[in-house]
């Protein structure tokens, strides 16, 4: 997310803050051991594998965000056995990387680290970068080649085709119907959301997802929804930087967010229109994002859900909140999915329902049960 000395952190960092949100509560131990992944070789990957509802009709994602991997031992490595972890606990069907993955010089064997514990398991995953992925040594278009050709990735490098769209990790990712392997029956759409820019005077310095991403957008949504007899797909979208609508959203006095916000969300200053442009596709269903280290709500605004997924990284990155990830859950022919926070010390919190925790009638006051 930010850079390292900003007075705000240390002011989060001292702050008294509830049990619940540190995660610091009676829990489980989980009995799975702990696997510490070998490095995965680079190179360009196969095939890209295809993903399915499983023949219970469901889909699980985990999203890691924030990692903020670096090479100096001691400080990501709180990190790793988490991660190792939550896996094991939720096998999930794919992982999202949500940006800040790995924020040093030479960071090829971190990413192999990292996402080798996926592949180990034999998970597909796919990657959108943060405005710190691409700060250090290697450029966003090298960086995109290198995740690309890690083995399980479903990104692909940008196509020709896409030469005129900003950024690298723009991508369209169909989930197909158990029993029909050529049936789309709910969309991922990955979103850059950039780096930072020089404004003079501005409150924050972070980019935005500029006009050719939203058009592009636009057009996959339109296409998609054509395909399907003109009922849009289902869908989730993920980036790194919150929309400015993440503030309209979590003030919204008719619902109420679940989860925790202890800090406020560092937006782009200028707002570019894809929350509206999601709202005029009718398709997204979630958006999800990292960034803020020490806020993982999930609001509501005008029908989509906009929420954070969980740190997860090391000691070199500023946190109030204990480490997790975000997991959510998909059902085959239903637009509702269900989404928790799985914590470092093994406990699920904060489960709810999108958009049923929100529009029914007193489901709202459980989401941080």
């Amino acid at each position: 997310m930010k850079g390292k000395n900003i007075n705000r952190r240390d002011f989060i960092r001292n702050s008294i803050i509830a049990v619940g949100a540190l995660g610091f509560t009676e829990m489980n131990v989980s009995a799975h051991n702990l696997i510490v992944p070998k490095s995965v070789a680079s190179s360009p990957s196969s095939e890209k594998k295809k993903l399915y509802f499983n023949k219970d009709g469901k889909f699980k994602i985990v999203q890691f965000t924030d990692i903020h991997a670096i090479h100096k031992p001691g400080e990501t490595d709180p990190a790793y056995p988490i991660m190792n972890r939550i896996l094991d606990l939720e096998k999930p069907d794919f992982v999202i990387y949500t940006g800040d993955i790995a924020t040093d010089n030479n960071p090829e064997d971190l990413w192999e680290k990292i996402t080798g514990m996926a592949y180990e398991r034999g998970i597909p995953f796919a990657v959108v970068f943060g405005n710190h992925d691409s700060q250090f040594d290697v450029p966003r278009n090298e960086l995109m080649n290198l995740v690309a050709g890690l083995n399980g990735c479903l990104n692909t490098p940008k196509p020709e085709s896409m030469s005129d769209v900003f950024g690298e990790t723009n991508q369209v990712i169909p989930i197909y119907h158990s029993d029909n392997p050529s049936k789309k029956c709910f969309i991922l759409y990955l979103f850059d959301s950039n780096a930072s820019i020089d404004l003079p005077n501005a409150p924050h310095q972070y980019d935005w997802i500029k006009d050719s991403q939203i058009e592009w957008y636009k057009k996959q949504s339109k296409q998609l929804t054509k395909e399907n007899s003109g009922t849009p797909y289902p869908a989730i979208a993920f980036f790194h930087i919150p929309l400015p609508e993440y503030v309209t959203a979590y003030n919204n006095p008719l619902y109420k967010p679940a989860g925790y916000r202890l800090e406020k969300e560092c937006t782009p200053t200028f707002n570019s229109g894809l929350f509206s442009a999601f709202a005029d596709c009718k398709d997204v269903k979630g958006a999800f994002v990292g960034h803020d280290h020490d806020n993982d709500y999930v609001s509501f605004y005008n029908g989509i859900a906009l929420g954070y997924g969980r740190f997860s990284g090391g000691l070199n990155a500023y946190h109030s909140l204990c480490r997790g990830a975000r997991v959510f859950e998909l059902t085959e022919n239903k637009e509702t999915f269900e989404t928790w926070v799985r914590l470092e010390n093994n406990r699920p919190i904060c489960r709810i329902t999108v958009p049923d925790s929100f529009t029914k009638s007193g489901s709202q006051n459980k989401s941080n049960s």
